[in-house]
């Protein structure tokens, strides 16, 4: 590889901007490339009516992952970035009458008819802990911050090795005795987009993490996280280009020669960063014929996550919650239903209150209330209609009115359809890859075409802000290491 003066970088989503920081403190020339106004991607905030809303991400788990990547930086991540814990986590109503809630850390709580009843509940969750922090930890402190490598893997975690067969049902019907229980902490973990009896054991640590070490909300919302990473490209000269879709990435004699821009032409570089999807970037911006076939066969095969709505309301009055999240679920053998399509009424509501946590993402006395309806997974996301957005707007608003007093000042709607045409998802699918893939179903940092490298959501180490911002390091890494 000749020695590199310029990268293009495809998306301004933290993946990106973390890989642009890094090269540009390198002291290579670093061009970003953003197709929509903003930067931040699906961790970007909107601004309506006073109101702040998030695009897509909803909380920072991992917070030392992401502590690391401001390091890497050499950015201070204190001032930059302050954050709060959510202490107050998780309002969980079940169908027999019980209420769980999960405030910080071990503080879980079981109520029936308003009657504390938590028996043997603190003695199970240690029991959860004694087994799974261990495991948690070794990942967060260690396999996250590495390129993925199935040796490394088994030589870090051998000891670990026979706690990862199973479902995430099994595991929670033998740590924990009662239903109601055992349903909450299933529904915690309904963000994968399966049921518990289809999960595998392993997203368990999405649990343990927000018990061991807690989720956490930029003062201001997500969209703070990139405004914050933004600062490393633009303190050491790179330069970042809004509204500028990237429509190919140009290949001349086996490797990379640059990005051909809408409406600028061709942009010569001597290597490219694509964060856009693994699926993308080898479906859509490269022609066909310099694709390698195994990740073309990769990327046509991509197992892909569900697709998400959310629908997202500004309250001039407080609504009267005290947990960050609520969810209405039916029992842990039944949950499959949360995943219904919704008709005309919303049966099983699941919903944050990020104001709870940063008040001031509302005008003082308001409140910010998002949404998240089941759709119909069959559906591609180009086939959504206003008027299907519109009925499911309606269903929410019902559930909603039903448990709280609301009184509506703005509202907003995101459908697949927006998350694929706006965010640029691919399909509209929230995470890219299913949640539950196996990691070697991540697209590599490093690619076979000469100068191409992947960052972001399908490259390890996988789905959350923390996890895309270590992504965008290690693919940086790999491009420096193979210009040296």
């Amino acid at each position: 590889m000749r020695k590199m003066k310029t990268v293009a970088i495809i998306g301004g989503g933290v993946s990106g901007l973390v890989a642009g920081g890094l090269l540009s403190r390198n002291g290579i020339r670093v061009r970003l490339f953003e197709a929509n106004p903003k930067l931040g991607g699906c961790c970007a905030n909107t601004y309506m009516g006073g109101y702040t809303f998030h695009d897509g991400a909803q909380y920072l788990a991992f917070p030392g992952v992401l502590v690391h990547v401001f390091g890497r930086l050499g950015l201070d991540h204190a001032s930059l970035l302050p954050i709060r814990k959510i202490i107050a986590n998780q309002t969980v109503t079940l169908p027999n009458g019980s209420v769980v809630t999960f405030g910080d850390g071990l503080e879980v709580t079981l109520s029936q008819n308003g009657m504390v009843k938590n028996g043997p509940l603190q003695k199970e969750l240690d029991l959860l802990l004694k087994k799974w922090a261990p495991v948690f930890r070794l990942f967060a402190d260690d396999i996250l911050l590495h390129p993925f490598s199935m040796a490394r893997l088994a030589t870090k975690s051998w000891r670990h090795l026979s706690k990862f067969r199973g479902t995430v049902a099994g595991e929670i019907t033998r740590l924990f005795s009662d239903e109601a229980v055992r349903a909450a902490m299933a529904g915690i973990l309904l963000y994968t987009g399966k049921p518990p009896q289809t999960t595998p054991v392993t997203s368990i640590l999405g649990l343990v993490a927000m018990l061991c070490e807690g989720f956490y909300l930029p003062v201001g919302g997500m969209g703070k996280i990139p405004e914050a990473l933004s600062q490393a490209i633009k303190r050491y000269g790179g330069e970042i280009h809004l509204n500028s879709k990237v429509n190919q990435i140009v290949i001349k004699e086996g490797r990379v020669y640059g990005l051909e821009i809408v409406g600028q032409g061709c942009v010569e570089a001597d290597a490219v960063i694509s964060t856009a999807s693994g699926m993308a970037t080898f479906n859509f911006l490269l022609d066909a014929g310099a694709v390698p076939v195994k990740l073309h066969r990769k990327a046509q095969k991509a197992q892909l996550s569900h697709k998400a709505m959310v629908v997202q309301f500004g309250l001039s009055n407080q609504i009267d919650v005290s947990s960050h999240s609520h969810s209405i679920l039916p029992m842990m053998p039944e949950q499959e239903k949360v995943f219904l399509p919704v008709e005309d009424e919303l049966a099983w509501p699941v919903y944050s209150v990020p104001t709870v946590t940063a008040p001031e993402m509302a005008p003082q006395g308001g409140s910010v209330v998002e949404m998240f309806p089941p759709t119909r997974q069959s559906m591609p996301a180009d086939d959504w209609t206003p008027e299907q957005e519109e009925r499911i707007t309606q269903a929410a608003m019902r559930a909603l009115a039903r448990l709280h007093k609301m009184e509506i000042v703005v509202k907003r709607t995101l459908s697949p359809k927006h998350f694929q045409n706006q965010l640029h998802l691919y399909h509209g699918a929230a995470y890219g890859l299913s949640l539950t893939s196996d990691p070697r179903a991540y697209f590599p940092h490093q690619t076979p075409i000469s100068g191409l490298y992947l960052a972001g959501q399908t490259t390890y180490p996988g789905y959350g802000v923390s996890s895309a911002a270590m992504s965008g390091i290690l693919a940086a890494e790999a491009m420096v290491m193979d210009d040296r």
